[in-house]
């Protein structure tokens, strides 16, 4: 087994991008730059143009520069005027054909230059603290960052990013659910090193607080109800782990452990997700159920948003009517179609169920269960504990019977609103064999991620 330092000093050089590389981020930079002040200034506000991200941060990775370009309005711009400006700003300089409209606090635009992603995003130019918008504190976050991550740490950056990457933990939006770019950069300076940070991180319990010692008591109080508390190193009141979700913090902790243990380089490598049913797997592939749909193209958080509450609904659903879902998961092409996928026990239960009842004592409860049960019994006894039971009929005994009645009013089982009329009107169920041969890259993907967990990885 090779020592710890010598994994660390190999990943730091697959993770540390080429001089041509730079070169390339650079010039994308410098043609982004250019182009957006050359439309700034006809704005009667003359937005400030700052570039961000990663690629100003020098915490990028190879062939993933992150160039953000802020818009900095004075306030004197009300939040219309603000998106409305640095709409046609972005629209001006690189195409509204070329554009893609993301949601945070605001609309922002990606667009993508020479193969690099470039976000343009608006803000307001406020002192630290003075918060109008999310997007304001950004600048400072820059400006924090660049004064306070040494070179050595900001190769740390990149380290943990590739780790993270490869655990499936990189990543704040709703889908992930996990550590953005600005959080791996704020456990470094918590921490001081990658290093550091792997010798706490296998340690962490819930709740979990990393802020300033001073404040711990006071970030206890202001989220009191979070379980992930990283504050924002510019402004305590904004916790950045909110957006962390337990499941992935728990992964996180789990690759950290597995890799302490026997450190290799394959930890910094992206596995690339293929379906691969195990013959011992074979026979669930019949226990799977999948739900296809098509629906109107959104903004792809707000689709996943909707796509995560909806299934969380659906599995408590079935669940409540006697189906065992083993693990359950949302897959999309996040354009226009997306699926629910199910991994039951058994696709089949027993037509007969038994409802416990109240004690014989409790007369009036009694009454209300007899009364509400004697109509649709076989029959109905008392145990030896008192209580009444009653043999009933269950509506549903197969999990595409129970899953028609759920898609002919998609409203009474929790559905997301806008997607109600999509999973009435344009669904299709099929099975797990025929799920397996759909030739869609993102189905394949969420099946192999439900049959190959990788948490697994980590368990030794």
């Amino acid at each position: 087994m090779q020592p710890l330092s010598k994994i660390l000093e190999d990943a730091k050089r697959m993770t540390t991008p080429k001089p041509e590389e730079y070169e390339k981020a650079d010039k994308v930079a410098r043609l982004v730059t250019e182009q957006v002040k050359r439309y700034s200034e006809t704005s009667q506000f003359t937005p400030k143009v700052i570039v961000g991200g990663s690629y100003a941060r020098d915490t990028w990775l190879p062939e993933d520069a992150d160039i953000d370009v802020f818009l900095s309005y004075p306030l004197q711009a009300s939040k219309e005027e603000l998106e409305r400006e640095s709409y046609r700003i972005s629209c001006q300089a690189f195409g509204k054909e070329n554009l893609i409209i993301r949601y945070a606090e605001h609309p922002y635009v990606e667009t993508n230059v020479e193969g690099s992603r470039v976000n343009i995003v608006p803000c307001y130019m406020v002192k630290r603290g003075h918060w109008v918008t999310a997007a304001d504190r950004s600048p400072h976050h820059l400006k924090f960052m660049q004064e306070h991550l040494s070179r050595t740490q900001r190769s740390d950056v990149r380290l943990l990013k590739k780790f993270m990457k490869a655990s499936g933990t990189y990543g704040a939006e709703i889908k992930i659910g996990g550590f953005s770019g600005y959080v791996c950069e704020v456990l470094i300076y918590r921490f001081k090193s990658f290093k550091g940070l792997l010798e706490e991180a296998v340690k962490w319990k819930l709740p979990l607080i990393i802020t300033d010692k001073e404040r711990q008591q006071y970030v206890m109080e202001r989220f009191p109800d979070d379980k992930v508390i990283v504050t924002d190193p510019i402004d305590v009141n904004r916790n950045l782990g909110r957006a962390i979700s337990v499941a992935t913090l728990s992964r996180f902790i789990l690759s950290c452990r597995s890799f302490t243990r026997e450190p290799k380089l394959e930890y910094f490598m992206e596995k690339e997700k293929t379906l691969a049913i195990k013959r011992e797997q074979s026979h669930l592939i019949d226990n799977v159920l999948c739900v296809f749909f098509e629906h109107e193209q959104t903004s792809v958080d707000i689709l996943w948003g909707m796509l995560n509450h909806t299934i969380d609904s659906l599995t408590k659903h079935l669940e409540g009517e006697g189906f065992k879902v083993i693990r359950s998961k949302a897959a999309s092409d996040e354009r226009k179609t997306s699926a629910f996928i199910f991994l039951f026990e058994t696709m089949n239960i027993s037509p007969y169920h038994v409802r416990l009842g109240p004690e014989i004592f409790d007369e009036g409860n009694v009454q209300k269960f007899t009364s509400k049960n004697r109509g649709d019994s076989y029959m109905m006894w008392l145990e030896d504990d008192a209580r009444l039971r009653a043999l009933k009929r269950r509506r549903h005994s197969t999990t595409i019977d129970f899953m028609r009645e759920i898609l002919r009013n998609p409203t009474k089982y929790g559905v997301s609103r806008k997607l109600v009329q999509p999973l009435k009107e344009k669904h299709k169920i099929v099975g797990g064999r025929e799920a397996e041969s759909e030739e869609k890259r993102w189905v394949n993907e969420a099946l192999s991620e439900i049959f190959e967990p990788r948490d697994q990885d980590y368990l030794s």
